[in-house]
């Protein structure tokens, strides 16, 4: 019995020194596991996980622009621009509401806030150009409204024409360095020897200042900026007039990080199923009516036809939802540029191909 006894207590410290190792790596990977399960999840890094996550889009505007953004009398955002960024949160969130307005004060610090992932998108009516989509982390969407730089002029100018203004001081806003602005009147006056002086301002208030006091012959910008302040900004608005002729083509469309094609697909989409949506008929009073509509195009967009929001991870009706928010290109032009509004802007190029405008909607099939 105690041979018994000594031969397997023998066996023991000889096996032990064996098997310890593996104890050993099985406690380990049981504390790690423990760590594993206590530690936190991973932030989400793409923009959509992160807007869903923190539910509420991050939305970089102009703010001051009435028309295109900026705060109504209750501090209610309002504009083209607010109502785009609204569309983008009716489709994710399923609330046009659940938006953060953050007003940036040039294109170029907003596109600056976007590279940094302090706004999810840029929609403060920025030019796309070779530069800012090569140059910087950023890259534009579907094109939301052309545009093209004009000048406001007071009618005592008695000037119909741009080419008309020689020797005379031309005003622009905008942030040191040239800009677009900027390389569009010095390319202008040159190619047509017009000797103009060219001074540039911070902001645009500083111009219509300078307007109003005479120092400037003309202001000029984006021919939409100028149709707003005309009627926002000025003391007299009658006392002034847009020139019909512009000196550049200007697409503008909303700006998103380069590098998230998720999130970048999304809003170019969302701008075709605004114009689409328009095309087709379908307005924010008539979506429930039109989910019975025969045309396949009108139930594939209002998510009828299963799959439509598989590609995004949303569900199929984030299109419909959106339309129901804020309603189609046409509304959101109407009640905040065009004949609904203050401005009573009319559509030209923003108008649909079949009424001799330059949108149309990407197929959504």
């Amino acid at each position: 019995m105690h041979r018994l006894i000594l031969g397997f207590g023998l066996a023991v410290l000889l096996v032990a020194p064996a098997f310890a190792p593996a104890f050993a790596q099985g406690i380990s990977q049981a504390g790690q596991s423990r760590q594993q399960a206590r530690a936190p999840a991973p932030a989400p890094t793409k923009t959509l996980d992160v807007v869903r996550a923190r539910g509420h889009l991050l939305c970089g505007v102009n703010g001051t622009l009435a028309g295109f953004s900026a705060p109504d009398p209750a501090g209610r955002m309002l504009g083209l621009d607010a109502d785009f960024c609204r569309a983008i949160a009716a489709a994710v969130l399923g609330d046009a509401d659940k938006v953060r307005f953050l007003p940036q004060t040039t294109v170029e610090a907003g596109l600056d806030a976007l590279a940094a992932r302090q706004i999810d998108v840029l929609a403060r009516s920025a030019s796309v150009t070779l530069s800012r989509d090569a140059g910087r982390p950023v890259t534009p969407t579907a094109v939301l409204f052309y545009d093209g730089m004009g000048f406001l002029v007071p009618r005592s100018l008695n000037v119909t024409s741009p080419r008309q203004m020689r020797d005379k001081t031309v005003c622009w806003a905008g942030a040191s360095g040239p800009g677009t602005a900027g390389e569009n009147l010095t390319g202008y006056n040159g190619r047509h020897g017009l000797n103009l002086t060219i001074h540039r301002y911070e902001q645009p208030a500083q111009v219509v200042t300078a307007m109003e006091a005479g120092e400037c012959h003309a202001f000029a910008a984006d021919s939409g900026a100028l149709a707003s302040r005309r009627v926002t900004d000025f003391d007299a608005p009658d006392d002034w007039l847009i020139l019909a002729e512009v000196i550049s083509l200007e697409p503008l469309a909303p700006y998103v990080r380069a590098g998230d094609e998720d999130w970048r697909v999304l809003v170019f989409w969302i701008t075709h199923v605004l114009i689409g949506a328009e095309h087709l008929g379908v307005t924010s009073a008539n979506v429930i009516e039109n989910l019975t509509n025969p045309d396949l195009r009108v139930r594939q967009m209002l998510g009828v036809e299963q799959g439509f929001g598989r590609p995004f991870g949303l569900p199929d009706n984030w299109a419909a939802r959106l339309i129901s928010a804020v309603g189609n290109y046409g509304e959101i032009f109407d009640r905040n540029l065009g004949a609904q509004s203050i401005f009573g802007m009319d559509r030209g190029l923003n108008d649909q191909w079949t009424r001799g405008g330059l949108i149309y909607a990407f197929p959504t099939r």
